[in-house]
């Protein structure tokens, strides 16, 4: 009788022990859980990740940059910009440039380096090139 009762207390624990829901105890993670980290509900499952870029503020963005390109190179004297294409991590930018006739191919290859440098130094990240028509 007093191994019946044993045997039937352990086996009464072993059960309510596996049936536990450890959704409710906190530390408990599922699999769900893990998966939708990064989703501020399941309704709308809109991203809360801050490094996502999917919401370009007024203060960068390749528009942004555009005219930031634009605007450092026409600071020289005698520089008009044609056209500025941003493609990943390059930029091409055409410029027209006064007196460009007359000049030899050191002056425009001057030009070049001192355009090339007035926009790295308003937009760092791209590798520029710069074309003088």
């Amino acid at each position: 009788m007093n191994r019946w009762t044993i045997f039937m207390v352990l086996t009464i624990m072993l059960l309510t022990a596996c049936g536990m829901q450890g959704e409710k105890y906190q530390g408990m993670t599922s699999r769900d859980d893990v998966e939708n980290m990064g989703y501020n509900n399941e309704v709308t499952r809109g991203q809360e990740n801050p490094r996502s870029v999917n919401k370009v503020g007024d203060t960068w963005g390749l528009k942004q940059d555009r005219q930031m390109i634009k605007d450092a190179a026409q600071e020289l004297p005698g520089v008009q910009v044609k056209r500025v294409i941003l493609e990943a991590n390059q930029v091409w930018v055409t410029v027209d440039l006064e007196g460009e006739k007359d000049m030899s191919k050191e002056e425009k290859a001057d030009w070049e380096s001192q355009i090339q440098e007035a926009i790295y130094q308003a937009v760092p990240r791209y590798d520029i090139h710069v074309k003088i028509k």
